[in-house]
């Protein structure tokens, strides 16, 4: 009964539609009629502003954090604190405030990764923010920074269920980002 509440809770937590508060608040519009209509950081960033985006990416990360943080809280082992954060991904990829309509999950996911495996994310958003500024390329910098999360928990000698956990909020970020925009390597290379 306690997991299915701390479920459900994360779920609703992911679900809180940042972006589209955000948007609406500074502009009066809807996120999805902006842009490529992506209610994420990256469309905010693109169309709205930088800090408009940090004020979402903000929310985004701490809603993924929370989800793990209520986990432990509620006595929880790193296994169902994957699954917290599975949970919180999908409620922010299929907000029930947006009509099962959401961002990729990528700020989410970031966030349950710094709460699930800090010592692994920090040095990654460290080399993000080194790649943007390098290359202004936010997705090839986020792109590199994210694969080598994996990596690092793994060399750190994270448990197990902790690295798994890792490579399958990926690859749920990357299948909903291929799916909304379509694989097109392009977007990720860095500008000549």
């Amino acid at each position: 009964m306690i997991l299915a509440m701390v479920l459900v809770t994360a779920y609703l937590l992911g679900s809180i539609p940042t972006s589209y508060l955000v948007v609406h608040l500074l502009t009066g519009r809807d996120i999805r009629t902006i842009g490529n209509g992506n209610p994420g950081t990256m469309n905010v960033w693109d169309n709205v502003g930088v800090w408009p985006a940090v004020a979402v990416a903000v929310g985004d990360v701490g809603k993924g954090m929370a989800a793990v943080a209520i986990a432990y809280l509620a006595g929880f082992s790193d296994r169902e604190a994957v699954l917290a954060a599975l949970i919180a991904v999908a409620g922010h990829d299929y907000s029930i405030f947006l009509r099962f309509h959401g961002g990729n999950g990528t700020a989410a996911a970031v966030g349950a990764l710094f709460a699930l495996v800090p010592a692994a994310t920090l040095p990654a958003a460290v080399l993000a923010v080194a790649l943007y500024i390098a290359t202004r390329s936010k997705r090839w910098a986020g792109a590199v920074a994210l694969l080598l999360v994996p990596a690092l928990a793994y060399f750190i000698h994270y448990p197990d269920v902790k690295v798994v956990g890792v490579l399958l909020l990926l690859t749920v970020t990357a299948l909903k980002i291929i799916r909304f925009e379509g694989f097109n390597p392009e977007r990720t290379r860095p500008p000549r």
